[in-house]
C-alpha cells in the first residue's frame, strides 16, 4: 500500500468514527427538539423605526384540557440574543406554549439602539418592542390557536427591563416573570442628554400595583451583576409582587441564574395563573443542563470534522517542490548532544520571553486605554516587528555591500500570493461557515449574525490590528524558534497551546465585556481561527494564507460583537459590580 493510500485510509478512519460520534449527539438534540418544538419561524418586524426579529417556536405537546395555547414572549439578557439562551424555548414549548424568542432594540440580528425613542409615540423603543412583536404575531394564521388571555412575558436582566416596562403598558399582558432584572437606574448612564422623555418610562418610575399584575421576580441574593436591593425589593414595594431570593453557588455565577429551580417556579407560576393549576399540565422534566452539553460536544464533534477536512485537503495541493524542501529542512547538519540541548533551551527561553512580552504590552495598554488599549497595543506590536524587520535587513544590505533588489521583493510577493494556498485557505473557511450555518439554522440555539451585515462587517476592521498581531507572534517570532522539533504536527501543538494561554490572558484584561454571551462566544471563535490557521501554515508555510482565513471568520463573527456594542451603548455601566 503506498504513503498515499495510508493517508486516505487513516483520514476515512477518523472522518467515520467523528460522523458516527455527531450522528449519536444529533440524535439527541432532534430527539428533544421533536418533544419540544415541531419548528420554529423566523420572524421580522418594525418598531420605532428599527427592524427586528423574533424566533415562533411551535410546540410539539398537545394541551388535553383546552383547545389553545398559551404564549410567552422572552427577552434575552445584555448582549446576548434570542439564539443562545435555549432554557426558555425548550422547557416552555415542551409544556405546549408557543414562545417567540425575539431580538430587542441593539441586540442580535435587530438593528436600532436602546436608548431609541419612538417619534411618533414619544415612548422609549424598548418599552414598545414586545408589543410591536404580539401585533405582529396576531396577524399570523397561528394566532387563531392562542388564547388571548394566556398571553405573558419572561425576560432576563435588560430583557427584565424590557418585559416590564412592556407589560406595564400594555394589557395584553397578563402575567410577567422576570429574571434578575433591571430595575433602578439613572437613565443619564444611558447616555440619555435629555431625560424628561425616557426617565417615565424606567420601571422604577413606571411601575406600580394598578399596572403590574401577577409579576413574579427571581434574583440571587448575591447577584454579582445588580443589587438584588435596589432592584428587586424596590421592584416588591412598588407593586406588591412575589420575589423568591436564590442561594448558593449557581454555575456561571449568580446574575445568569442557571438553576432547575428557577425554570421550575417560573413554570409553575405560569400554569397556576393560566390554567388555574399547577399540576394539571403534567410533571415538570428540566433538561437544559444535558442539552447545553450535547450541544457543546456536537459543535466539537463538527469542530474536528472541518479540522480532519482541512488536513486531508492539503494533500492535494502538495508539489514535487514542496516535498523537496519539507525533506531539505528535515537534513540539518548534525550537532553534539550537549549543544542540542543548549539550543533548545534557548529557543524555549526565547519562547516564553517573547510570549510574556506580548501580554505585558498588552496588560500595560489595557490599564492605561481600557478596551481600546487591546486595539493600541495590537497596533504597537506590528509596528515593532515591522520596524525591527527593516533594521535588520537594511543592516544585512550594509553589512553584504548590496543594494535594495526589487525583484527579490517580487519573488517574495509571488511565492507569498500563490493561488493555490490562497485558494486553501479560502476553502478551510468554507467548510467551518456552511457546516455552522447547516447546524445554526436546523438547531437554532447556537447561532451569530450582525444585524446590518456590510456595515458591521466594515466597523469589525477594529478588529485586524488584534489577530494581525496574533498571526505575526504565533507565525513569524515563535514558529521559527520551534525548529528544534522535527515533526511539523507537533510544532502546530506547541503553537496552539500557546494561543490557548494567551485567549485566557485575553478574556481576563476584558473581562467586563466577557460577561456579554456574544463575546464569550467571539473568544470561541478566535481561539477556533488560530487552531484552522495552524494547520494552513502548517500546510502552506504562507502569512497571507493566515490573515486571509483570520479576514473572513473573524470579521465576520466580530461584526455580531459590534452590532451588540453600538445597540448597547453606555449600558454596561449599569451592572456596577461587573
Amino acid at each position: 500500500m503506498s504513503i498515499i493510500d495510508k493517508e486516505d485510509a487513516h483520514f476515512f478512519k477518523r472522518i467515520t468514527i467523528l460522523i458516527i460520534l455527531l450522528v449519536i449527539s444529533l440524535s439527541y438534540l432532534a430527539y428533544d427538539k421533536s418533544i419540544s418544538y415541531s419548528r420554529y419561524e423566523r420572524i421580522d418586524y418594525q418598531s420605532s423605526g428599527a427592524t427586528l426579529y423574533a424566533n415562533l417556536y411551535y410546540p410539539s405537546k398537545n394541551l388535553g384540557f383546552q383547545e389553545q395555547r398559551p404564549l410567552i414572549i422572552y427577552c434575552h439578557g445584555i448582549g446576548s440574543q434570542r439564539d443562545f439562551d435555549l432554557r426558555i424555548p425548550i422547557e416552555f414549548t415542551k409544556r405546549g406554549f408557543y414562545v417567540a424568542a425575539l431580538d430587542y432594540q441593539g441586540h442580535g440580528e435587530s438593528s436600532g439602539n436602546i436608548i431609541n425613542i419612538d417619534p411618533t409615540t414619544d415612548i422609549p423603543a424598548l418599552a414598545q418592542d414586545c408589543s410591536k412583536l404580539l401585533d405582529k404575531l396576531e396577524t399570523l394564521p397561528f394566532y387563531s390557536n392562542v388564547n388571548t388571555s394566556q398571553i405573558g412575558l419572561i425576560g432576563h436582566s435588560l430583557g427584565g427591563m424590557v418585559v416590564l416596562m412592556n407589560q406595564a403598558l400594555d394589557p395584553r399582558f397578563n402575567v410577567t416573570v422576570t429574571w434578575a432584572p433591571l430595575v433602578n437606574f439613572d437613565p443619564q448612564q444611558l447616555g440619555i442628554v435629555n431625560t424628561d422623555r425616557y426617565d417615565p418610562y424606567i420601571p422604577v418610575n413606571l411601575m406600580n400595583k394598578s399596572n403590574t399584575n401577577n409579576l413574579l421576580i427571581i434574583m440571587h441574593v448575591n447577584d454579582e451583576a445588580l443589587d438584588f436591593t435596589n432592584q428587586a425589593l424596590v421592584a416588591q414595594n412598588l407593586t406588591d409582587c412575589t420575589v423568591i431570593p436564590i442561594s448558593g453557588f449557581l454555575f456561571g455565577g449568580g446574575h445568569q441564574l442557571f438553576s432547575d429551580l428557577v425554570l421550575i417556579e417560573s413554570i409553575k407560576w405560569f400554569e397556576n395563573y393560566f390554567f388555574k393549576s399547577e399540576t394539571i399540565n403534567g410533571p415538570i422534566n428540566i433538561t437544559f443542563l444535558i442539552n447545553y452539553v450535547v450541544l457543546f460536544i456536537t459543535l466539537l464533534l463538527l469542530v474536528l470534522i472541518v479540522l480532519s477536512l482541512i488536513s486531508y485537503t492539503s494533500k492535494f495541493l502538495r508539489v514535487k517542490e514542496d516535498i523537496i524542501q519539507k525533506n531539505l529542512i528535515k537534513n540539518d547538519v548534525p550537532i553534539s548532544k550537549i549543544k542540542a540541548k543548549a539550543k533548545k533551551l534557548k529557543q524555549i527561553l526565547k519562547i516564553i520571553f517573547y510570549t510574556t512580552i506580548f501580554l505585558l504590552n498588552w496588560e500595560i495598554f489595557e490599564r492605561i486605554f481600557g478596551l481600546v488599549g487591546i486595539f493600541l497595543a495590537s497596533l504597537n506590536i506590528s509596528i515593532i516587528f515591522f520596524t525591527v524587520k527593516l533594521i535588520y535587513y537594511l543592516k544585512d544590505l550594509k553589512e553584504k555591500r548590496v543594494k535594495f533588489d526589487i525583484n527579490q521583493f517580487k519573488e517574495l510577493i509571488k511565492s507569498e500570493f500563490q493561488l493555490k494556498y490562497l485558494i486553501y485557505a479560502i476553502l478551510s473557511n468554507v467548510y467551518f461557515i456552511i457546516i455552522y450555518l447547516i447546524l445554526s439554522f436546523s438547531y437554532p440555539f447556537a447561532f451569530m449574525w450582525p444585524s446590518n451585515f456590510f456595515n458591521s462587517v466594515l466597523a469589525a476592521g477594529v478588529a485586524f490590528p488584534i489577530y494581525f498581531s496574533m498571526e505575526i507572534l504565533y507565525r513569524k517570532v515563535l514558529y521559527p524558534q520551534l525548529n528544534f522539533l522535527k515533526d511539523e504536527r507537533k510544532k502546530s501543538l506547541w503553537i496552539i497551546l500557546i494561543a490557548i494561554y494567551i485567549q485566557i490572558n485575553l478574556m481576563t484584561l476584558t473581562w467586563a465585556w466577557a460577561f456579554f454571551p456574544s463575546v464569550m462566544f467571539m473568544y470561541l471563535i478566535f481561539l477556533y481561527a488560530i487552531i484552522q490557521n495552524t494547520l494552513i501554515y502548517e500546510n502552506t508555510k504562507r502569512f497571507s494564507t493566515v490573515i486571509l482565513s483570520s479576514f473572513d471568520i473573524i470579521q465576520l463573527f466580530f461584526a455580531a460583537v459590534i452590532s451588540n456594542a453600538i445597540g448597547i451603548g453606555a449600558a454596561l455601566h449599569l451592572f456596577v459590580n461587573i
